[in-house]
């Protein structure tokens, strides 16, 4: 246990790395207050919505549902998004090659990066459970045993998610390392685990909107009693006994379902513990090492492999391979460009049913007003989609302790901004298409939406792209030991996440607001976004060249 403790703290130092520079942390501790400045907003419409929700319910004595829902969600979106970050801690971090050597139980290496994961869902939990304990317990009047089991509850919350998505990924990665090409391996092990955790939920959302009768849910809602929290289970496993534990808190019944969500919770833990011991160092022993074939070219393949190309291309070229090749950058950026096509076809591979209602979206889509506002809103989708996929906003902190390399090459410096920014531009195109294929096919959407649709988004996508490359060259994390801090723990891509939200809600409030005057509106900030990219390339080639001139290690 002590070592377990001694793990922990040292993991979490090198993750935090605390800077001792005074300048350094006041311009830290400045951009945390301006980012939650900047959330205040958010946080506002959240806690107005919890509140309406809780007076609508609680006329039908249903208010618990709120907490229900809430849990659900939250269990949901940690199972979801901990695939990613339980593979980049537990396996893509090369400081297991100096943990392997010490004398450590492989549970103790699993448990102290787990904890590490942990915490950091506790910041999503911030966002979005806190505001519903807290709403609840003031609307309610509750007393100080609800808040002492709410804390309970938000500290334990993540933990069955996250844990079964780990057993999930260590049961996956342990056949990585049967062949030579253990990069291809990890790579293929990431998107199986994402795979199997989207059938899984696919498979939960399917089975609780199957299982549901509409005369037992009309005797549910007037039966009152916050019967309806009961629901909560068919979204996500458990979730109804901590909801329980909270909405009878003053009662017998609330200290039972608390005292039953512990003990569920720790059976996941410890089956994730003793399944450590056998697993985890299968997957991780030689995780590093890497597999290169030998093959002899002749001259016609030796002269087409070193064909000269422009600079431009030649640099695009080598900035995609990297994302491909590299297992944590796969994960991270390239493959959030295919999650959004995902997410959208949930619900109706979920509900079945709604692909009848596909039908009437088509003919809806045929009307000029609802055509300029999809094409509208499609300027923001680019803006948001450039952000998202965190290529730019890392991709000078994605070249660490080599990025002495990029300021001594015979390449100027636009043109080396130029090959980050075209990659990330390249993928988010990709995505867009994707998605407008969908489109196609699911709505039959006519060509010339498709196209329209297409060429308003360049100017979102560019947006984000140049905003996430000025702020990495603002804040290059060139420090690190491990490509996960490079992206996954790089807060640029959080700064570029805000820019990339905000200038999408910018561009589409305007025109969902004035609808009948969408194709104008549009039109408008397709020519703004345009200008505002020509001011952020001219940022780019005076300021933008005189940060990256600066940039020391």
């Amino acid at each position: 246990m002590s070592r377990y403790i001694v793990l922990t703290k040292i993991l979490l130092k090198n993750n935090i790395n605390l800077s001792s520079d005074k300048k350094k942390k006041a311009k830290t501790i400045a951009l945390w207050i301006l980012i939650a400045a900047a959330f205040a907003p958010t946080i506002g419409i959240i806690v107005n919505s919890i509140s309406s929700g809780y007076n609508l319910l609680s006329s039908i004595n249903q208010e618990g549902l709120i907490l229900a829902l809430g849990i659900s969600f939250v269990s949901i979106f940690v199972f979801f998004f901990g695939i990613f970050y339980s593979l980049n801690v537990l396996y893509f971090t090369k400081d297991i090659e100096n943990l392997l050597p010490l004398p450590l139980k492989p549970s103790e290496i699993l448990g102290a990066k787990f904890t590490v994961a942990l915490l950091y869902e506790y910041l999503t939990e911030l966002v979005l459970f806190l505001p519903i304990l807290i709403v609840y317990g003031v609307k309610s009047s509750a007393s100080f045993i609800y808040y002492a089991y709410g804390i309970i509850i938000f500290l334990i919350l993540p933990l069955a998610p996250l844990g079964i998505v780990s057993v999930l990924n260590m049961i996956i990665m342990s056949f990585t390392n049967l062949g030579k090409h253990k990069d291809k391996l990890k790579i293929i092990g990431g998107i199986g685990a994402m795979f199997i955790a989207i059938c899984i939920n696919i498979f939960m959302q399917k089975f609780g909107v199957s299982s549901n009768n509409p005369d037992q849910m009309i005797k549910m809602i007037t039966s009152g009693n916050n019967s309806l929290v009961q629901l909560s289970n068919k979204l996500f496993p458990g979730s109804s006994i901590g909801a329980k534990a909270l909405v009878f808190s003053s009662t017998t019944q609330g200290f039972l379902n608390l005292l039953l969500y512990i003990i569920l919770t720790l059976i996941v833990v410890l089956v994730l513990l003793v399944l450590a011991e056998k697993l985890y160092f299968k997957g991780i022993v030689g995780i590093s090492e890497t597999y290169s074939k030998r093959k002899e070219l002749n001259s016609e393949q030796l002269s087409k492999f070193s064909e000269r190309h422009s600079p431009l291309i030649a640099l695009t070229m080598r900035e995609l391979k990297v994302l491909f090749r590299t297992p944590v950058y796969f994960m991270n950026c390239i493959i959030m460009n295919f999650l959004w096509p995902v997410f959208l076809l949930l619900p109706m591979v979920t509900q079945p049913q709604l692909f009848k209602e596909l039908e009437k979206v088509t003919a809806i889509i045929k009307d000029p007003i609802i055509s300029a506002i999809i094409i509208g809103v499609s300027l923001s989708v680019g803006i948001f989609l450039g952000a998202s996929n965190l290529i730019t906003a890392t991709a000078i902190s994605r070249e660490g302790q080599n990025i002495f390399i990029s300021k001594y090459i015979p390449v100027d410096y636009t043109t080396q901004f130029a090959a980050k920014i075209l990659s990330g531009m390249i993928m988010g195109v990709v995505s867009i298409i994707v998605m407008l294929l969908m489109a196609i096919v699911l709505i039959k959407a006519p060509l010339y939406l498709v196209v329209m649709s297409l060429i308003v988004s360049i100017p979102g996508l560019l947006f984000s792209s140049m905003a996430g490359l000025l702020i990495d060259l603002n804040y290059p994390k060139l420090n690190w030991d491990n490509e996960v801090k490079a992206v996954k723990q790089n807060f640029n891509g959080f700064l570029s996440l805000i820019v990339g939200v905000l200038g999408a809600g910018i561009s589409a409030i305007p025109i969902i607001k004035f609808s009948e005057k969408a194709f104008y509106i549009t039109t408008i900030m397709f020519i703004l976004f345009l200008i505002i990219d020509f001011i952020l390339y001219k940022i780019i080639l005076t300021k933008g060249v005189s940060l990256f001139k600066n940039i020391e290690i």
